[in-house]
């Protein structure tokens, strides 16, 4: 497979936007043990309860990671862009929940996601 043939763009957007998403999440994950007044308080809680917020750190530092391997997966193996696409756009959208890395990572992995659903070849 020659480099014409791989979906440059949408791995950028998409290794752009995971690794956004990635440095969102620690920003929170940091937060929260420094500063855990500064971050709102969840809807339905008395308060923040940074075992939570962790939880809530860590999962959505998963998706990040998920977003990654997509990414990456996506120039290494082009034939199945389809399926990356699927998974970089599952995994992008509930990163929204801890920002969504700055809300660009968020749109960027989407729009990666989906150019790499819809290349032709």
């Amino acid at each position: 497979m020659n480099q014409n043939d791989k979906p440059n763009k949408a791995f950028i957007l998409s290794l752009v936007a995971g690794i956004l998403i990635i440095i969102n999440t620690t920003i929170l994950g940091i937060a929260t043990t420094w500063f855990p007044g500064i971050i709102p308080t969840l809807p339905g809680s008395s308060g923040n309860d940074t075992t939570i917020l962790y939880q809530l750190t860590a999962i959505v530092l998963i998706f990040g990671i998920l977003v990654v391997i997509g990414a990456i997966m996506l120039q290494i193996k082009p034939i199945k862009k389809k399926a990356w696409g699927i998974i970089i756009v599952v995994f992008s959208i509930p990163s929204v929940i801890t920002g969504g890395g700055f809300i660009i990572g968020f749109i960027l992995g989407i729009i990666g996601g989906s150019l790499a659903i819809l290349r032709k070849n």
